[in-house]
């Protein structure tokens, strides 16, 4: 079994290198559009890591600006400019330093992959956690459908960090569930390079945690936590002030809200704000009643529903959200994709190519001057909100045979 793994892990890093060859000689290299969002990053950490000047500068936004739009970053909407920040905290200068070494060309090829490796790793790792098991080819295609999805596709053409950040919420829950506390604690600490994302998933899971007795998890996320700031505040003392100073502005300049604001602001403008924040609150009461069944309840049968509702109304609510940061809700479409699999391979496959078609048409049908229209904001969380509210019970109902009874010392394994 080990050679075998061996050998596996060895024919996923030579494909995984192929692709970086072709990528950067493909792609990159001849500076083909993309990737503006690391850029983003990298030029703010090479900035820091080879020159020594602060990523959050004002220069080093400009000189971002100036390499992706050729001037200074316009305010017209029509051109989907936007300032050449860095905006995220400084752990990602930190994570990300190995790429500064590299020519962009080389850096931006190496994260695509790592990005599409994210989503196909994040996929496996969903049907093990809900314990389906499909055949060899299915699950090949299934890889695929993860990595061609829209929002899969999305970021991983625009370099968009935040598909690493829900996968590897993605795979914290799955370390959870396996009982692997510590690996658990220190991916879901590295997710926070982008926190906003995990807002009302940690919450939840640290809750969860001290309910349970899972300590290994939170001390592995606290430590791993303080290393990544300690280390960024010995690094550069100033980057917190900095950061909130440029994170202040981003709701001034971006232009696309949550899927509620679409919502309520774009298709439904007679709510406006009162009727968003209404729509905001129900969803927020309607995660702490599934959090209160299962924290104070103890009620682990609806521990992955939960979850899977708490991800969900994050994208719903989120200030700014991104289509990418979909990606998430994979850990919804598995469930069911396996739950449809009882039936027959053919219905998994017809659902998979129906979900892709769809949204990538309705991309391409509202698209305008190359700006991604609101529209296609709300198929996938809506879509997961009305699956989960109307199968709730299915959640309940369907216990893997991994899940085994809460151990008498009071820490728990979870159904998975």
């Amino acid at each position: 079994m080990t050679t075998r793994r061996l050998a596996l892990t060895g024919m996923v890093l030579i494909f995984m290198a192929l692709n970086v060859w072709a990528l950067y000689t493909y792609v990159t290299q001849p500076r083909y559009v993309g990737a503006n969002d690391f850029y983003q990053r990298w030029q703010g950490a090479e900035a820091f890591w080879v020159e020594g000047r602060n990523p959050y500068s004002t220069a080093v936004s400009r000189q971002v600006e100036l390499f992706l739009y050729g001037a200074p970053a316009s305010t017209d909407p029509a051109l989907d400019q936007y300032p050449g920040d860095f905006l995220y905290p400084f752990p990602t200068a930190i994570l990300i330093a190995p790429l500064t070494v590299l020519p962009y060309d080389l850096a931006s090829a190496i994260w695509m992959v790592l990005t599409g490796a994210a989503v196909a790793l994040a996929f496996v790792l969903l049907a093990d956690l809900f314990n389906w098991r499909p055949s060899s080819w299915l699950m090949m295609f299934g890889i695929v459908w993860a990595v061609t999805l829209y929002p899969a596709a999305r970021g991983l053409f625009l370099g968009q960090p935040g598909v690493i950040v829900v996968c590897l919420e993605i795979v914290a829950l799955w370390a959870l569930a396996k009982q692997h506390d510590t690996l658990a604690g220190v991916v879901l600490a590295v997710s926070t390079y982008k926190p906003q994302l995990g807002i009302l998933l940690i919450p939840f899971l640290v809750l969860w945690a001290i309910r349970f007795g899972r300590w290994r998890f939170l001390v592995s996320a606290g430590v791993t936590l303080a290393i990544l700031l300690g280390l960024s505040f010995v690094l550069l003392p100033s980057w917190l002030g900095d950061w909130i100073a440029q994170a202040s502005q981003y709701n001034g300049y971006t232009r696309i809200g949550s899927p509620v604001w679409v919502i309520t602001q774009v298709y439904l403008p007679f709510l406006g704000r009162p009727g968003e924040l209404v729509i905001d609150a129900a969803l927020v009461l309607l995660m702490l009643w599934a959090w209160f069944g299962v924290l104070w309840k103890r009620d682990l049968t609806l521990y992955n529903w939960t979850i899977a509702l708490t991800v969900t109304v994050t994208h719903l609510i989120s200030v700014r959200t991104a289509t990418p940061h979909f990606v998430v809700l994979l850990f919804v479409f598995a469930f069911y994709l396996r739950e449809l699999n009882r039936s027959g391979t053919l219905p998994v496959i017809i659902v998979m190519i129906a979900v892709t078609v769809f949204h990538w048409w309705l991309f391409l049908a509202t698209v305008t001057n190359h700006i991604e229209s609101p529209a296609v904001y709300l198929p996938l969380p809506f879509g997961a909100l009305i699956l989960l509210l109307t199968t709730q019970q299915r959640w309940r109902q369907t216990q893997p045979a991994t899940a085994r009874p809460e151990p008498v010392s009071g820490s728990v394994s979870l159904p998975s």
